[in-house]
């Protein structure tokens, strides 16, 4: 079943580098249709062989949620208030290429995934394809390459919009999945070290090109915060040493890149963040903002119930609201907006919940999902996300049933206070978990009991 959830991630990863639509109808094309295709197949393997049940219920139901209370503020939009160039066919489309798509991957691999070998696997995968995608869009950008579809020159800002949409899109998906290259780097030997340590080079590059504030900020926080968090297996000395790393390779990063972007970088990063008008400081979305809550202030029970799923786009407004929560808000009120947070919260809870019980096999893939989601989550109040939920949402869904799987298969923290023959069942049912079987382990006459531990 792994391999085949690749293929979902291969074709995103596709049309997302070269621009290509593989669009076979309305709101249909050959990425989105292999969710569905290879979600029907799980669904197969999940009726013939049985031994699943719903997991996680909190997380699908804010899902379920989300997608149920838009298609009803879609349907009283355009069918009841009949909102000025509102249209309901388009407004669904849209709602069915973004929510329902994002809960369908979702669902996919974390059901797809079964064992932790499946959960390495597919991040690597994961980290592989967005990795290539960046590669291919800095050597088209450089002019190394000329690929049609492929961005060959940078926005009028001087700024990379990079495989992803918008920079500041690409830039959030890079902070979302930059620890996971620390990870996979510890995790392997000799010349794919080198590798991995290449494509995140070229991932750190794209950063750069990318230029978004947002991102950086969030690094700077939601980084930090996690390595508190995880203080616990994080020894000061390596906390330094990996800052240290980091700040040499950003350096020589951005002395490859080129003049125009480390002037593009200092401009931006540096002498933006030290402006004292909040304009300026905020590269204009202040004023976005407020005009998104004086515009709801005017309907103030669209504080509560928002103006409905697709309105935003019909109210006039010449930008994007650069705030995937306020955007949230404004289209579907306080029950989007506390489902929204929720979905994040218990996402990142439960991960978090699996470091403390897993092994050094599969903890350093969860700590670094954590580092990543909560920089991404910090990402999300600067900007909107429309491509990049795709690969967060998959990378969720493997990294939840690696949690669940870490829970189950490794043994306790005080496993120092088990006899041996408790070790031993436990490390056989450790083995058992990651290699995907389920065996029966006999306790002998006089050993103790699940139950009497």
């Amino acid at each position: 079943m792994r391999y085949l959830l690749t293929l979902p991630i291969i074709l995103y990863a596709i049309g997302d580098t070269f621009k290509l639509s593989l669009g076979i109808g309305p709101g249909l094309s050959l990425k989105n249709a292999a969710v569905p295709l290879v979600g029907l197949m799980l669904a197969l393997r999940m009726a013939v062989r049985g031994g699943y049940r719903l997991e996680l219920p909190a997380i699908h139901l804010c899902f379920a949620i989300l997608i149920g209370y838009a298609v009803c503020s879609m349907l009283v939009a355009g069918l009841i208030i009949r909102y000025e160039d509102y249209q309901v066919l388009g407004s669904a489309i849209n709602l069915k290429t973004s929510l329902i798509d994002q809960a369908l991957i979702l669902a996919l691999f974390f059901y797809g995934t079964r064992t932790i070998k499946d959960g390495l696997f597919l991040t690597k995968v994961l980290v592989a394809a967005v990795t290539l995608a960046n590669v291919i869009c800095i050597a088209s950008i450089q002019g190394y390459l000329d690929v049609q579809g492929v961005p060959a020159t940078p926005e009028a800002s001087g700024r990379v919009p990079g495989p992803f949409g918008h920079p500041n899109e690409t830039a959030a998906l890079i902070t979302a999945i930059s620890p996971a290259y620390v990870a996979i780097t510890r995790s392997t030997r000799g010349f794919w070290s080198l590798v991995w340590i290449a494509g995140a080079i070229g991932s750190v590059a794209m950063l750069f090109m990318a230029a978004s504030r947002g991102a950086f900020f969030a690094m700077l926080v939601g980084y930090p915060l996690a390595a508190y968090f995880f203080r616990r297996y994080l020894s000061l000395r390596q906390v330094l040493l990996w800052t240290g790393a980091l700040m040499v390779l950003g350096t020589a990063v951005l002395s490859l890149a080129g003049t125009n972007f480390v002037q593009l970088f200092l401009e931006r990063v540096v002498t933006e963040s030290g402006a004292s008008d909040v304009g300026a400081l905020s590269s204009g979305r202040s004023g976005i903002w407020a005009r998104a809550l004086g515009k709801m202030m005017t309907t103030p029970i669209t504080l509560i119930t928002g103006f409905g799923w697709g309105a935003y786009d019909t109210m006039g407004f010449h930008y994007a609201v650069h705030n995937q929560y306020l955007f949230v808000w404004f289209e579907l009120g306080l029950v989007g907006l506390c489902s929204f947070l929720i979905l994040l919260l218990a996402t990142l809870f439960t991960v978090r919940s699996g470091v403390y019980r897993a092994g050094p096999l599969s903890r350093g893939y969860l700590m670094a999902f954590v580092f990543g989601f909560l920089a991404f989550s910090i990402a999300l109040f600067f900007g909107n996300l429309y491509q990049s939920w795709v690969y967060v949402w998959a990378y969720a869904g493997v990294s939840l049933r690696m949690a669940l799987l870490a829970v189950k298969a490794d043994p306790p923290a005080s496993a120092s206070s088990l006899s041996g023959e408790e070790r031993r069942r436990a490390s056989l049912r450790n083995q058992n978990v990651i290699a995907g079987r389920s065996r029966v382990v006999k306790t002998p006459i006089g050993a103790p009991s699940e139950s009497s531990r």
